[in-house]
């Protein structure tokens, strides 16, 4: 399958999914690759880099209930998580003195709790300022002063056959250094997301997630994030986000929390060799749309299954992930045309961009010690949103904590918390503050044709 963010660390693929790795992308970059004075020489070592860049590496724990990400993809590596507990430690890269970290959105995401451990010694309680699940970033805060930052380059450049090398917490062991070759950069993987990652041969393993990969100089060149594996161990293959590309996200999360991004309400495919020529195409190039929202932009410009978008604001034929990231970086508002391809005949169309719904953690206790709406990830739904398919109200996209432990699962509708009715995410939100901390709160779901209330306690006591 396609390698997902680490299981905590790990990500597991079935043997017949390496073969994936045949057509997965390397794009070659504008402007020649060597330095002559970056040429290979004799006693090429990490020993300064590693100095350089040991004091702003840190350990992330996360505790409590675990993330939806990978708990059926550890193959044994890692014991499943009980509530509670301390799932395992990640890796952390210190950006700033007053007390940013950066880590994998897929290490902190649901937690309970969340904690930074400096110097292999002091351990902090951490806020998640805010997480991307798209790019695997997430930011934390913790209440220190003068930590010593790690030292930023940039991705831009890093090229295939140069020397990189990971520092983090594989298995526990803090401070752990491990180094290899460039393998490809940009990869992009087949089903991703579209955005670029950085492939290596850097053996990481559960615990190198969000530690840093860094070049000889010892410059942060990118966030080390996932493996492609068939046993759940290291085999070769490593995947790491460019540190360009985290440190923007980054900047967002800080100033507003989230990240965002533009949307058309399309669901699509890269096209392979076999799909081109069905499609009446000479290339592999451009998004076959598979699906369309009912009342996005996309069905609003009359956009269908079948269709390919060939490119966003150009003529010129595109390759698939560089579409996906064209429309994930369009503001939400803006007008944006694209050159179409239907039934072997090209058309133009023009649509205006939404906005991608952000993501929030979820599974944090807030300050005051509360549950943020039971572990409930909720969206509105209206008759005109939905093309009156589906009943207005909330529904729940996803869930952790107490929900997830209340048995609540995607597709269920609340209808009401105790005797009081709700249909948006406010109405939730004044209903459940009305109950006092700790007490019992029933949910009235519909699940299908059935309508119940679930019981369930938050807990409580939880501080950061």
């Amino acid at each position: 399958m396609l390698s997902k963010p680490f299981a905590r660390g790990v990500v597991a693929a079935t043997l017949g999914a390496l073969a994936f790795l045949g057509t997965t992308h390397a794009w070659s970059r504008d402007g020649p690759c060597l330095d002559p004075s970056d040429a290979p020489r004799q006693g090429v070592d990490f020993v300064a880099a590693v100095a350089r860049q040991a004091p702003a590496v840190v350990s992330v724990l996360a505790i409590g209930q675990g993330t939806e990400w990978g708990d059926n993809d550890e193959s044994g590596m890692l014991a499943r998580s009980r509530p509670g507990s301390e799932r395992a430690s990640a890796s952390g890269i210190v950006v700033s003195a007053d007390g940013y970290v950066l880590t994998s959105a897929h290490v902190v995401l649901g937690a309970q709790e969340t904690a930074v451990l400096v110097g292999g010694q002091r351990r902090w309680p951490a806020d998640v300022v805010g997480l991307d699940r798209r790019t695997d970033v997430a930011l934390l805060k913790i209440a220190a002063t003068n930590l010593p930052v790690a030292a930023i380059g940039s991705s831009a450049r890093l090229c295939a056959g140069e020397w990189v090398a990971a520092l983090g917490a594989p298995f526990g062991f803090e401070q752990s250094v491990t180094a290899g070759l460039v393998s490809a950069n940009p990869r992009f993987l087949p089903g991703g997301t579209g955005e670029p990652l950085i492939q290596t041969d850097v053996a990481l393993n559960p615990g190198n997630s969000g530690g840093p990969l860094f070049n000889k100089r010892g410059e942060v060149v990118a966030m080390n994030s996932m493996i492609y594996s068939a046993s759940g161990g290291y085999l070769g293959v490593s995947f790491s986000l460019p540190i360009d590309t985290a440190m923007r996200v980054a900047a967002e999360l800080r100033s507003t929390g989230r990240v965002t991004r533009g949307q058309i309400g399309a669901r699509t495919q890269a096209l392979t060799s076999d799909l081109a020529l069905a499609f009446g195409l000479d290339a592999a190039l451009g998004a076959l749309i598979v699906r369309v929202d009912a009342g996005g932009p996309a069905a609003n410009a009359g956009l269908r299954s079948g269709d390919v978008v060939l490119g966003v604001d150009t003529n010129t034929a595109t390759a698939y992930p560089e579409i996906q990231q064209r429309v994930a970086a369009a503001r939400p508002g803006a007008s944006i045309t694209l050159s179409i391809w239907r039934r072997k005949a090209p058309l133009t169309v023009k649509l205006t961009v939404a906005q991608s719904a952000p993501d929030l953690p979820q599974r944090v206790a807030s300050r005051d010690g509360r549950e943020p709406r039971l572990g409930l990830d909720l969206v509105e739904r209206t008759a005109k949103q939905t093309g009156g398919l589906l009943e207005p109200g909330l529904y729940v996209r996803s869930t952790s904590g107490s929900a997830q432990r209340a048995g609540l699962r995607f597709g269920d509708v609340i209808l009401a918390v105790n005797d009081v009715g709700v249909s948006g995410i406010s109405d939730l939100d004044r209903a459940l503050e009305s109950v006092p901390q700790g007490e019992t709160v029933a949910l009235l779901i519909r699940r299908g044709s059935i309508t119940t209330f679930v019981p369930m306690t938050p807990p409580v006591g939880l501080t950061r």
